[in-house]
């Protein structure tokens, strides 16, 4: 942990307790990405071409291995909104097809969605308290939702739903299930085989540590054949150039349509690369240290939304002005965010016990 805690540095500046918003990007990540804008600019398209000779299959193949999928299940996408678009476009939603999701959603995961109610498609939001919101979920999949698109991890509760439960009784139900991984992938360990999840999306700058621009779906072998929109990657014969001749991808490209940006998505991949032997490790340590942000609260008697045992690495403490408290904290060096009824606290694995200390005993000054 210290060896990686000393790839980043705004370490040495701040208290930095807002992972769920944007991660620093490592040193190592920032190499990998460098390396090849250097390659680019010294080189031109011979780097590129380099780069992209295998068709990105060693960056789909480290991705595989973090999420437990097969390389050709994977492909790269600019932020997690494409992803979600790609997919529920994708799966031909008509008029009376059902889409079940909640209404303690990102916006992101969920706006695209009303696309889809504007030709017949039906919405139905499950509305619950953060405590209640998997059982909530579970009561509303019948043999009439097609899809069910929710989040890993919520943004403004810290809720961590066990998407194995929610996926076995969509399977038997028919349901397919999409799931955001965004606040999750990075800090907890993601099998998408264990799980069962039809379809996954994660930006890559949040856990993950990498750029914007930076991301990966999942999406299970046989679904979307032929995706909602063609771009020029689109066609398996895209290097002939030939403007008369379009042949339509059968692997994971297909839903690339065009130049992706390389490396951002190269940082990323790093990043997985070194999260992958330590997985276990890493979700233990951003438990413990959520825990540890639960306890101090409590004991210094603030309120906890986020349930103890529905957490991943979120936490949001209850305060006064939760804008004001965490303009506060900045001004102590001490980075959070507010996210509504409180300030956001998210503890990446390199994080040290006497920062989420200082963190929750400045809170709590404030609110005195």
């Amino acid at each position: 942990m210290k060896e990686f805690r000393e790839q980043i540095p705004v370490t040495r500046d701040y208290i930095y307790l807002n992972h769920a918003a944007i991660s620093p990007t490592p040193i190592f990540a920032l190499m990998e990405s460098f390396g090849y804008l250097y390659g680019v600019s010294s080189r031109g398209s011979l780097h590129v071409n380099s780069v992209e000779k295998d068709d990105f299959y060693s960056m789909r193949k480290t991705i595989s291995n973090f999420i437990n999928s097969y390389p050709e299940e994977v492909s790269f996408i600019p932020n997690t909104s494409y992803g979600i678009n790609m997919i529920v476009h994708g799966l031909s939603l008509t008029k009376g097809d059902q889409v079940l999701t909640d209404n303690l959603e990102f916006p992101a995961t969920v706006y695209p969605l009303y696309k889809l109610a504007k030709r017949g498609v039906e919405i139905r939001m499950v509305k619950s308290s953060p405590e209640r919101l998997e059982d909530a979920i579970l009561e509303q999949i019948t043999d009439s939702v097609r899809l069910i698109v929710l989040s890993h991890v919520s943004f403004n509760t810290g809720v961590r739903l066990d998407v194995k439960r929610i996926a076995d009784k969509a399977k038997k139900n028919g349901s397919l299930l999409l799931v955001d991984a965004i606040q999750s992938a990075g800090a907890m360990k993601i099998d998408v085989k264990e799980i069962g999840v039809d379809f996954l999306v994660a930006g890559g700058y949040k856990w993950m540590m990498s750029p914007q621009g930076s991301g990966f779906m999942y999406v299970r072998k046989g679904l979307i054949p032929d995706p909602p929109f063609y771009g020029w990657k689109t066609s398996s014969t895209f290097m002939e150039f030939n403007a008369e001749s379009f042949s339509l991808e059968e692997g994971p490209r297909r839903f690339e349509i065009g130049t992706m940006d390389v490396s951002a998505n190269l940082a990323m991949t790093k990043v997985a690369e070194r999260l992958t032997p330590i997985r276990d490790e890493v979700e233990r340590r951003v438990l413990d240290l959520s825990a540890r942000v639960i306890d101090l609260a409590e004991d210094k008697g603030l309120e906890v939304v986020t349930p103890r045992e529905k957490r991943a690495g979120i936490v949001i403490v209850k305060t006064k002005d939760p804008k004001k408290v965490a303009e506060e904290l900045l001004a102590k060096r001490i980075v959070v965010s507010p996210r509504g009824s409180g300030v956001r606290i998210s503890t990446h694995f390199y994080n040290e016990e006497e920062e989420v200390d200082r963190a929750v005993t400045e809170i709590k000054n404030l609110q005195a």
